[in-house]
């Protein structure tokens, strides 16, 4: 899934289309909005394509906002914390064995590949090695990437966009 975001009245080619995946997306948005509340809060929803957005003035003021905070250095030290936050996190109990290791059976068949049925599975009967987590009952974190150049592509989409609607 992605979040699509369409300028209103395009002034170059830049300004038509912004696009990110809902890993890239969600971090961005979080950002924009904890460095420009008195901009952003004109867009009620960041997270989802409903098609709100900024007019057009917005978009550049919060350009300007974003390309200060670039300018200033304060976007890369903001990437390097919360590219160490991402690294350090804890593994995660594994959402398919349910932390234990070990899967339901998974009838086997002719044909298609079969999927793993969820939850947990009992090792003493049947279960067997959780492909997800390699048995060890705890996964890495979903990680939700940030950079300095995504930040300053939507800083060029943003000047150009005459507005913008995230779909």
């Amino acid at each position: 899934m992605g979040m699509d975001v369409c300028g209103k009245k395009p002034g170059a080619p830049e300004g038509a289309y912004f696009r990110a995946t809902v890993w890239w997306w969600r971090p961005l948005a979080d950002y924009v909005c904890e460095v420009a509340p008195e901009i952003t809060h004109k867009c009620q929803h960041w997270h989802s394509n409903d098609g709100d957005g900024l007019n057009a003035l917005d978009s550049i003021k919060l350009a300007d906002r974003l390309q200060t905070e670039l300018d200033a250095g304060r976007t890369k030290s903001y990437a390097r914390l919360y590219q160490y936050k991402q690294a350090t996190m804890p593994k995660e109990r594994c959402w398919v064995c349910e932390g234990t290791g070990t899967c339901k059976p998974t009838p086997l068949c002719a044909g298609p590949p079969v999927v793993i049925e969820f939850g947990a599975g009992d090792p003493n009967n049947g279960g067997v090695r959780c492909n997800v987590c390699d048995g060890s009952g705890y996964c890495e974190p979903d990680h939700y990437p940030f950079s300095v150049e995504t930040v300053q592509k939507f800083v060029t989409f943003l000047r150009a966009s005459g507005g913008f609607e995230i779909w």
